[in-house]
């Protein structure tokens, strides 16, 4: 048997330091990434909750009465994301879910969004007529961006043309990166 020295038993107070601020530099970087995907995870909900709840109200301004939606320049909370509601009643098909005036879009009624986040949203009135097009017809660009404050990333909703075509991207310049 070898004789063991008793100096040699265990780890010296630098080699238990070394590996404690080793650990610690991991356990921040991991916490800060862990911290940017959830950011980026809210952002991308509350967009594509955004997008699909406007492809509804386009699809309820066919039944017969034009839609404008509003929509809120700041959410933080269980606060109103965006509302609808009917500009001109016609003598076609109506129901009560026409334009989604009684289910508007709520950041509570998206799961993955906690209540202590805070977006901005930059949006213009966004009309649309019984026949599903953006009103005024025109082929221009109606942009809604969504930024995580205070300086989270930012989604943008692109509204095409007189038809309303939607598309989401990343970033605050509106691009063709996906077709919703």
């Amino acid at each position: 048997m070898v004789p063991v020295d008793p100096r040699t038993k265990g780890f010296s107070l630098p080699e238990l330091l070394s590996v404690i601020v080793i650990l610690g530099v991991l356990t921040v970087a991991g916490v800060e990434i862990n911290l940017q995907q959830k950011n980026r995870e809210e952002v991308n909900a509350l967009t594509i909750s955004l997008a699909g709840w406007l492809e509804q109200v386009r699809k309820s301004a066919l039944l017969g009465a034009g839609c404008t939606v509003t929509i809120s320049s700041s959410v933080s909370g269980d606060a109103l994301v965006a509302s609808a509601a009917t500009t001109n009643a016609t003598t076609q098909i109506t129901s009560p879910t026409t334009c989604l005036t009684s289910n508007p879009l709520r950041s509570d009624d998206i799961a993955s969004i906690s209540p202590s986040s805070s977006f901005s949203i930059t949006s213009p009135t966004i009309q649309f007529t019984p026949r599903g097009t953006v009103s005024p017809l025109s082929n221009s660009v109606i942009n809604v961006v969504i930024k995580k404050q205070p300086s989270g990333p930012t989604r943008c909703i692109a509204i095409k043309g007189w038809m309303g075509n939607i598309t989401i991207s990343r970033g605050d310049q509106c691009g063709d990166q996906e077709r919703f």
